[in-house]
């Protein structure tokens, strides 16, 4: 918390002296706009709950502030708190350079990280990913290129015992056949002896062949299983980079929105509510969704039949606080900063963290 007060301090603007001499109760009902973010803040039993709300409650009752609550999307919200339409949001909001210059916050009250929540694969469709990646275009090249060198190898062992091996490589059709199976278990070390050259050019093609073939198979199975790693390693997305190319869902005029853009994360889709980005994911508009990672825990703590898992990613650390209309008076500002410190330092905001899950 020491650390959170000393961030409050380097952030907090300094007010004109209009703003000094104005009184803490200046206006007498202020505009309290709020946007569900489970877990800190969602509808329970019809009314609000969780951790921010709990927090704004307790600094409304301390200083004795009368309010009026205003549900608004994300990007509303922080305009409204700009252009003072708005006078503090209940909800969890990031600090972000950007976000100081336009409105003020209280101190962080909480550290997050982001990131990203994606539906859990099946066994099935696991399988289904191994077999197209096993049995790739680049695959049936490789094994083609393959059937091509064993055949020139039974090809040229043919030339040499088709007529003083005919027993075993004859004529036509029949004898190249025999030809190409030689080349195949002679590569393959498999050596059943049902064919074996007895010219000394045959025994030099043989020996030539088996030096080869050792090398073309140590290559195709070191090829193999390098395209399996590599896809191995894809599927598992252990950095947020693995998405740049996937269709990412997020909130609207968040932070994290900001920070894809900023990352050149081309394909992000913005979305008003953690229910529509729900939505799309079930309908597959989206690959993933990127974002909090408590609020994406809350979400699949409300999954009851695990159609979802969060990766073990996580980018752009983010300090939360409440966002304050700098119109209000300084007074206020500073009351309403050192009271939230005192109640998240208090063991009562500790244990409803760990009733949240955000211990």
């Amino acid at each position: 918390m020491r650390i959170l007060y000393l961030i409050w301090l380097l952030v907090l603007p300094l007010a004109d002296p209009a703003h000094a001499q104005a009184g803490p109760n200046a206006k007498d009902t202020l505009i309290v706009g709020y946007n569900r973010t489970p877990p800190f803040l969602m509808e329970g039993n019809g009314e609000l709950v969780g951790p921010s709300y709990w927090l704004w409650q307790r600094l409304a009752e301390e200083h004795n502030l009368s309010y009026r609550l205003v549900e608004l999307p994300l990007d509303s919200l922080l305009d409204g708190l700009a252009t003072g339409r708005v006078d503090v949001s209940a909800s969890p909001l990031t600090l972000t350079s950007d976000r100081l210059k336009r409105i003020h916050f209280t101190p962080p009250y909480h550290i997050e990280h982001a990131s990203v929540l994606v539906p859990v694969v099946s066994p099935t469709q696991r399988a289904s990913r191994f077999l197209r990646s096993f049995f790739s275009i680049n695959f049936f090249r490789a094994l083609g290129a393959l059937a091509v060198v064993i055949l020139v190898f039974g090809l040229l062992a043919w030339l040499f015992e088709r007529k003083r091996n005919a027993e075993e490589f004859g004529g036509g059709i029949r004898g190249l056949w025999n030809g190409f199976w030689w080349s195949a278990v002679t590569m393959t070390t498999v050596g059943y002896g049902d064919k074996s050259p007895r010219t000394v050019g045959g025994r030099i093609v043989a020996l030539i062949w088996m030096f080869t073939a050792i090398i073309i198979i140590s290559g195709f199975t070191a090829s193999i299983a390098s395209s399996l790693t590599v896809n191995r390693i894809g599927s598992a997305s252990n950095v947020i980079e693995d998405f740049k190319e996937k269709r990412l869902g997020t909130i609207a005029g968040s932070d994290t929105e900001d920070w894809l853009k900023d990352n050149f994360f081309t394909k992000r889709q913005g979305y008003q509510s953690m229910e529509e980005l729900a939505d799309a994911l079930e309908s597959q508009s989206i690959d993933a969704v990127a974002y909090d990672r408590a609020i994406l825990q809350n979400m699949l703590r409300q999954d009851s039949i695990t159609r979802y898992e969060i990766l073990n990613i996580e980018f752009n650390p983010q300090f939360y606080g409440m966002g304050l209309n700098p119109n209000l008076p300084l007074e206020l500002r500073k009351k309403l900063g050192v009271s939230t410190l005192e109640l998240t330092e208090g063991m009562e905001w500790k244990v409803l963290l760990t009733e949240y899950g955000l211990d």
